[in-house]
């Protein structure tokens, strides 16, 4: 098997593992991956352009697997701007003592907002 059939297996291998932790929320074994995927990565780009029909095919396997990863990652990336910014916006809404209900009086916090507020006061 030529260095580049390798390179570009290890790659897609290391790409569909991606994928499957995006798709579990495994933050750690996806912190774990980055650097896998960064070797394999260059161990492709030093393997040089595919000359066989097969290594061809390997690597076109291999950019599904990137095109399929880069949808995943884009998907957890996308629910977690959604998640900041419900936080942001309950959080908002948690600290704003002018919130009245509509009896004329404070509007009372639900307990998840004051959580929310004392687990990530950077949000």
């Amino acid at each position: 098997m030529s260095a580049l059939l390798q390179a570009a297996a290890r790659l897609r291998q290391a790409l569909e593992r991606e994928a499957h932790a995006a798709r579990q929320v495994a933050l750690p074994e996806l912190h774990r991956l980055i650097e896998e995927k960064r070797q394999a990565l260059s161990a492709l780009a030093a393997a040089g352009l595919p000359a066989t029909p097969e290594e061809r095919s390997a690597v076109g396997m291999m950019m599904r697997a990137a095109e399929e990863n880069a949808l995943v990652l884009g998907s957890v990336i996308g629910a977690l701007e959604s998640i900041q910014q419900r936080l942001r916006q309950d959080l908002s809404e948690a600290a704003n003592p002018a919130v009245y209900g509509p009896g004329g009086g404070p509007r009372r916090k639900r307990l998840r907002h004051t959580l929310a507020a004392s687990l990530d006061r950077t949000a």
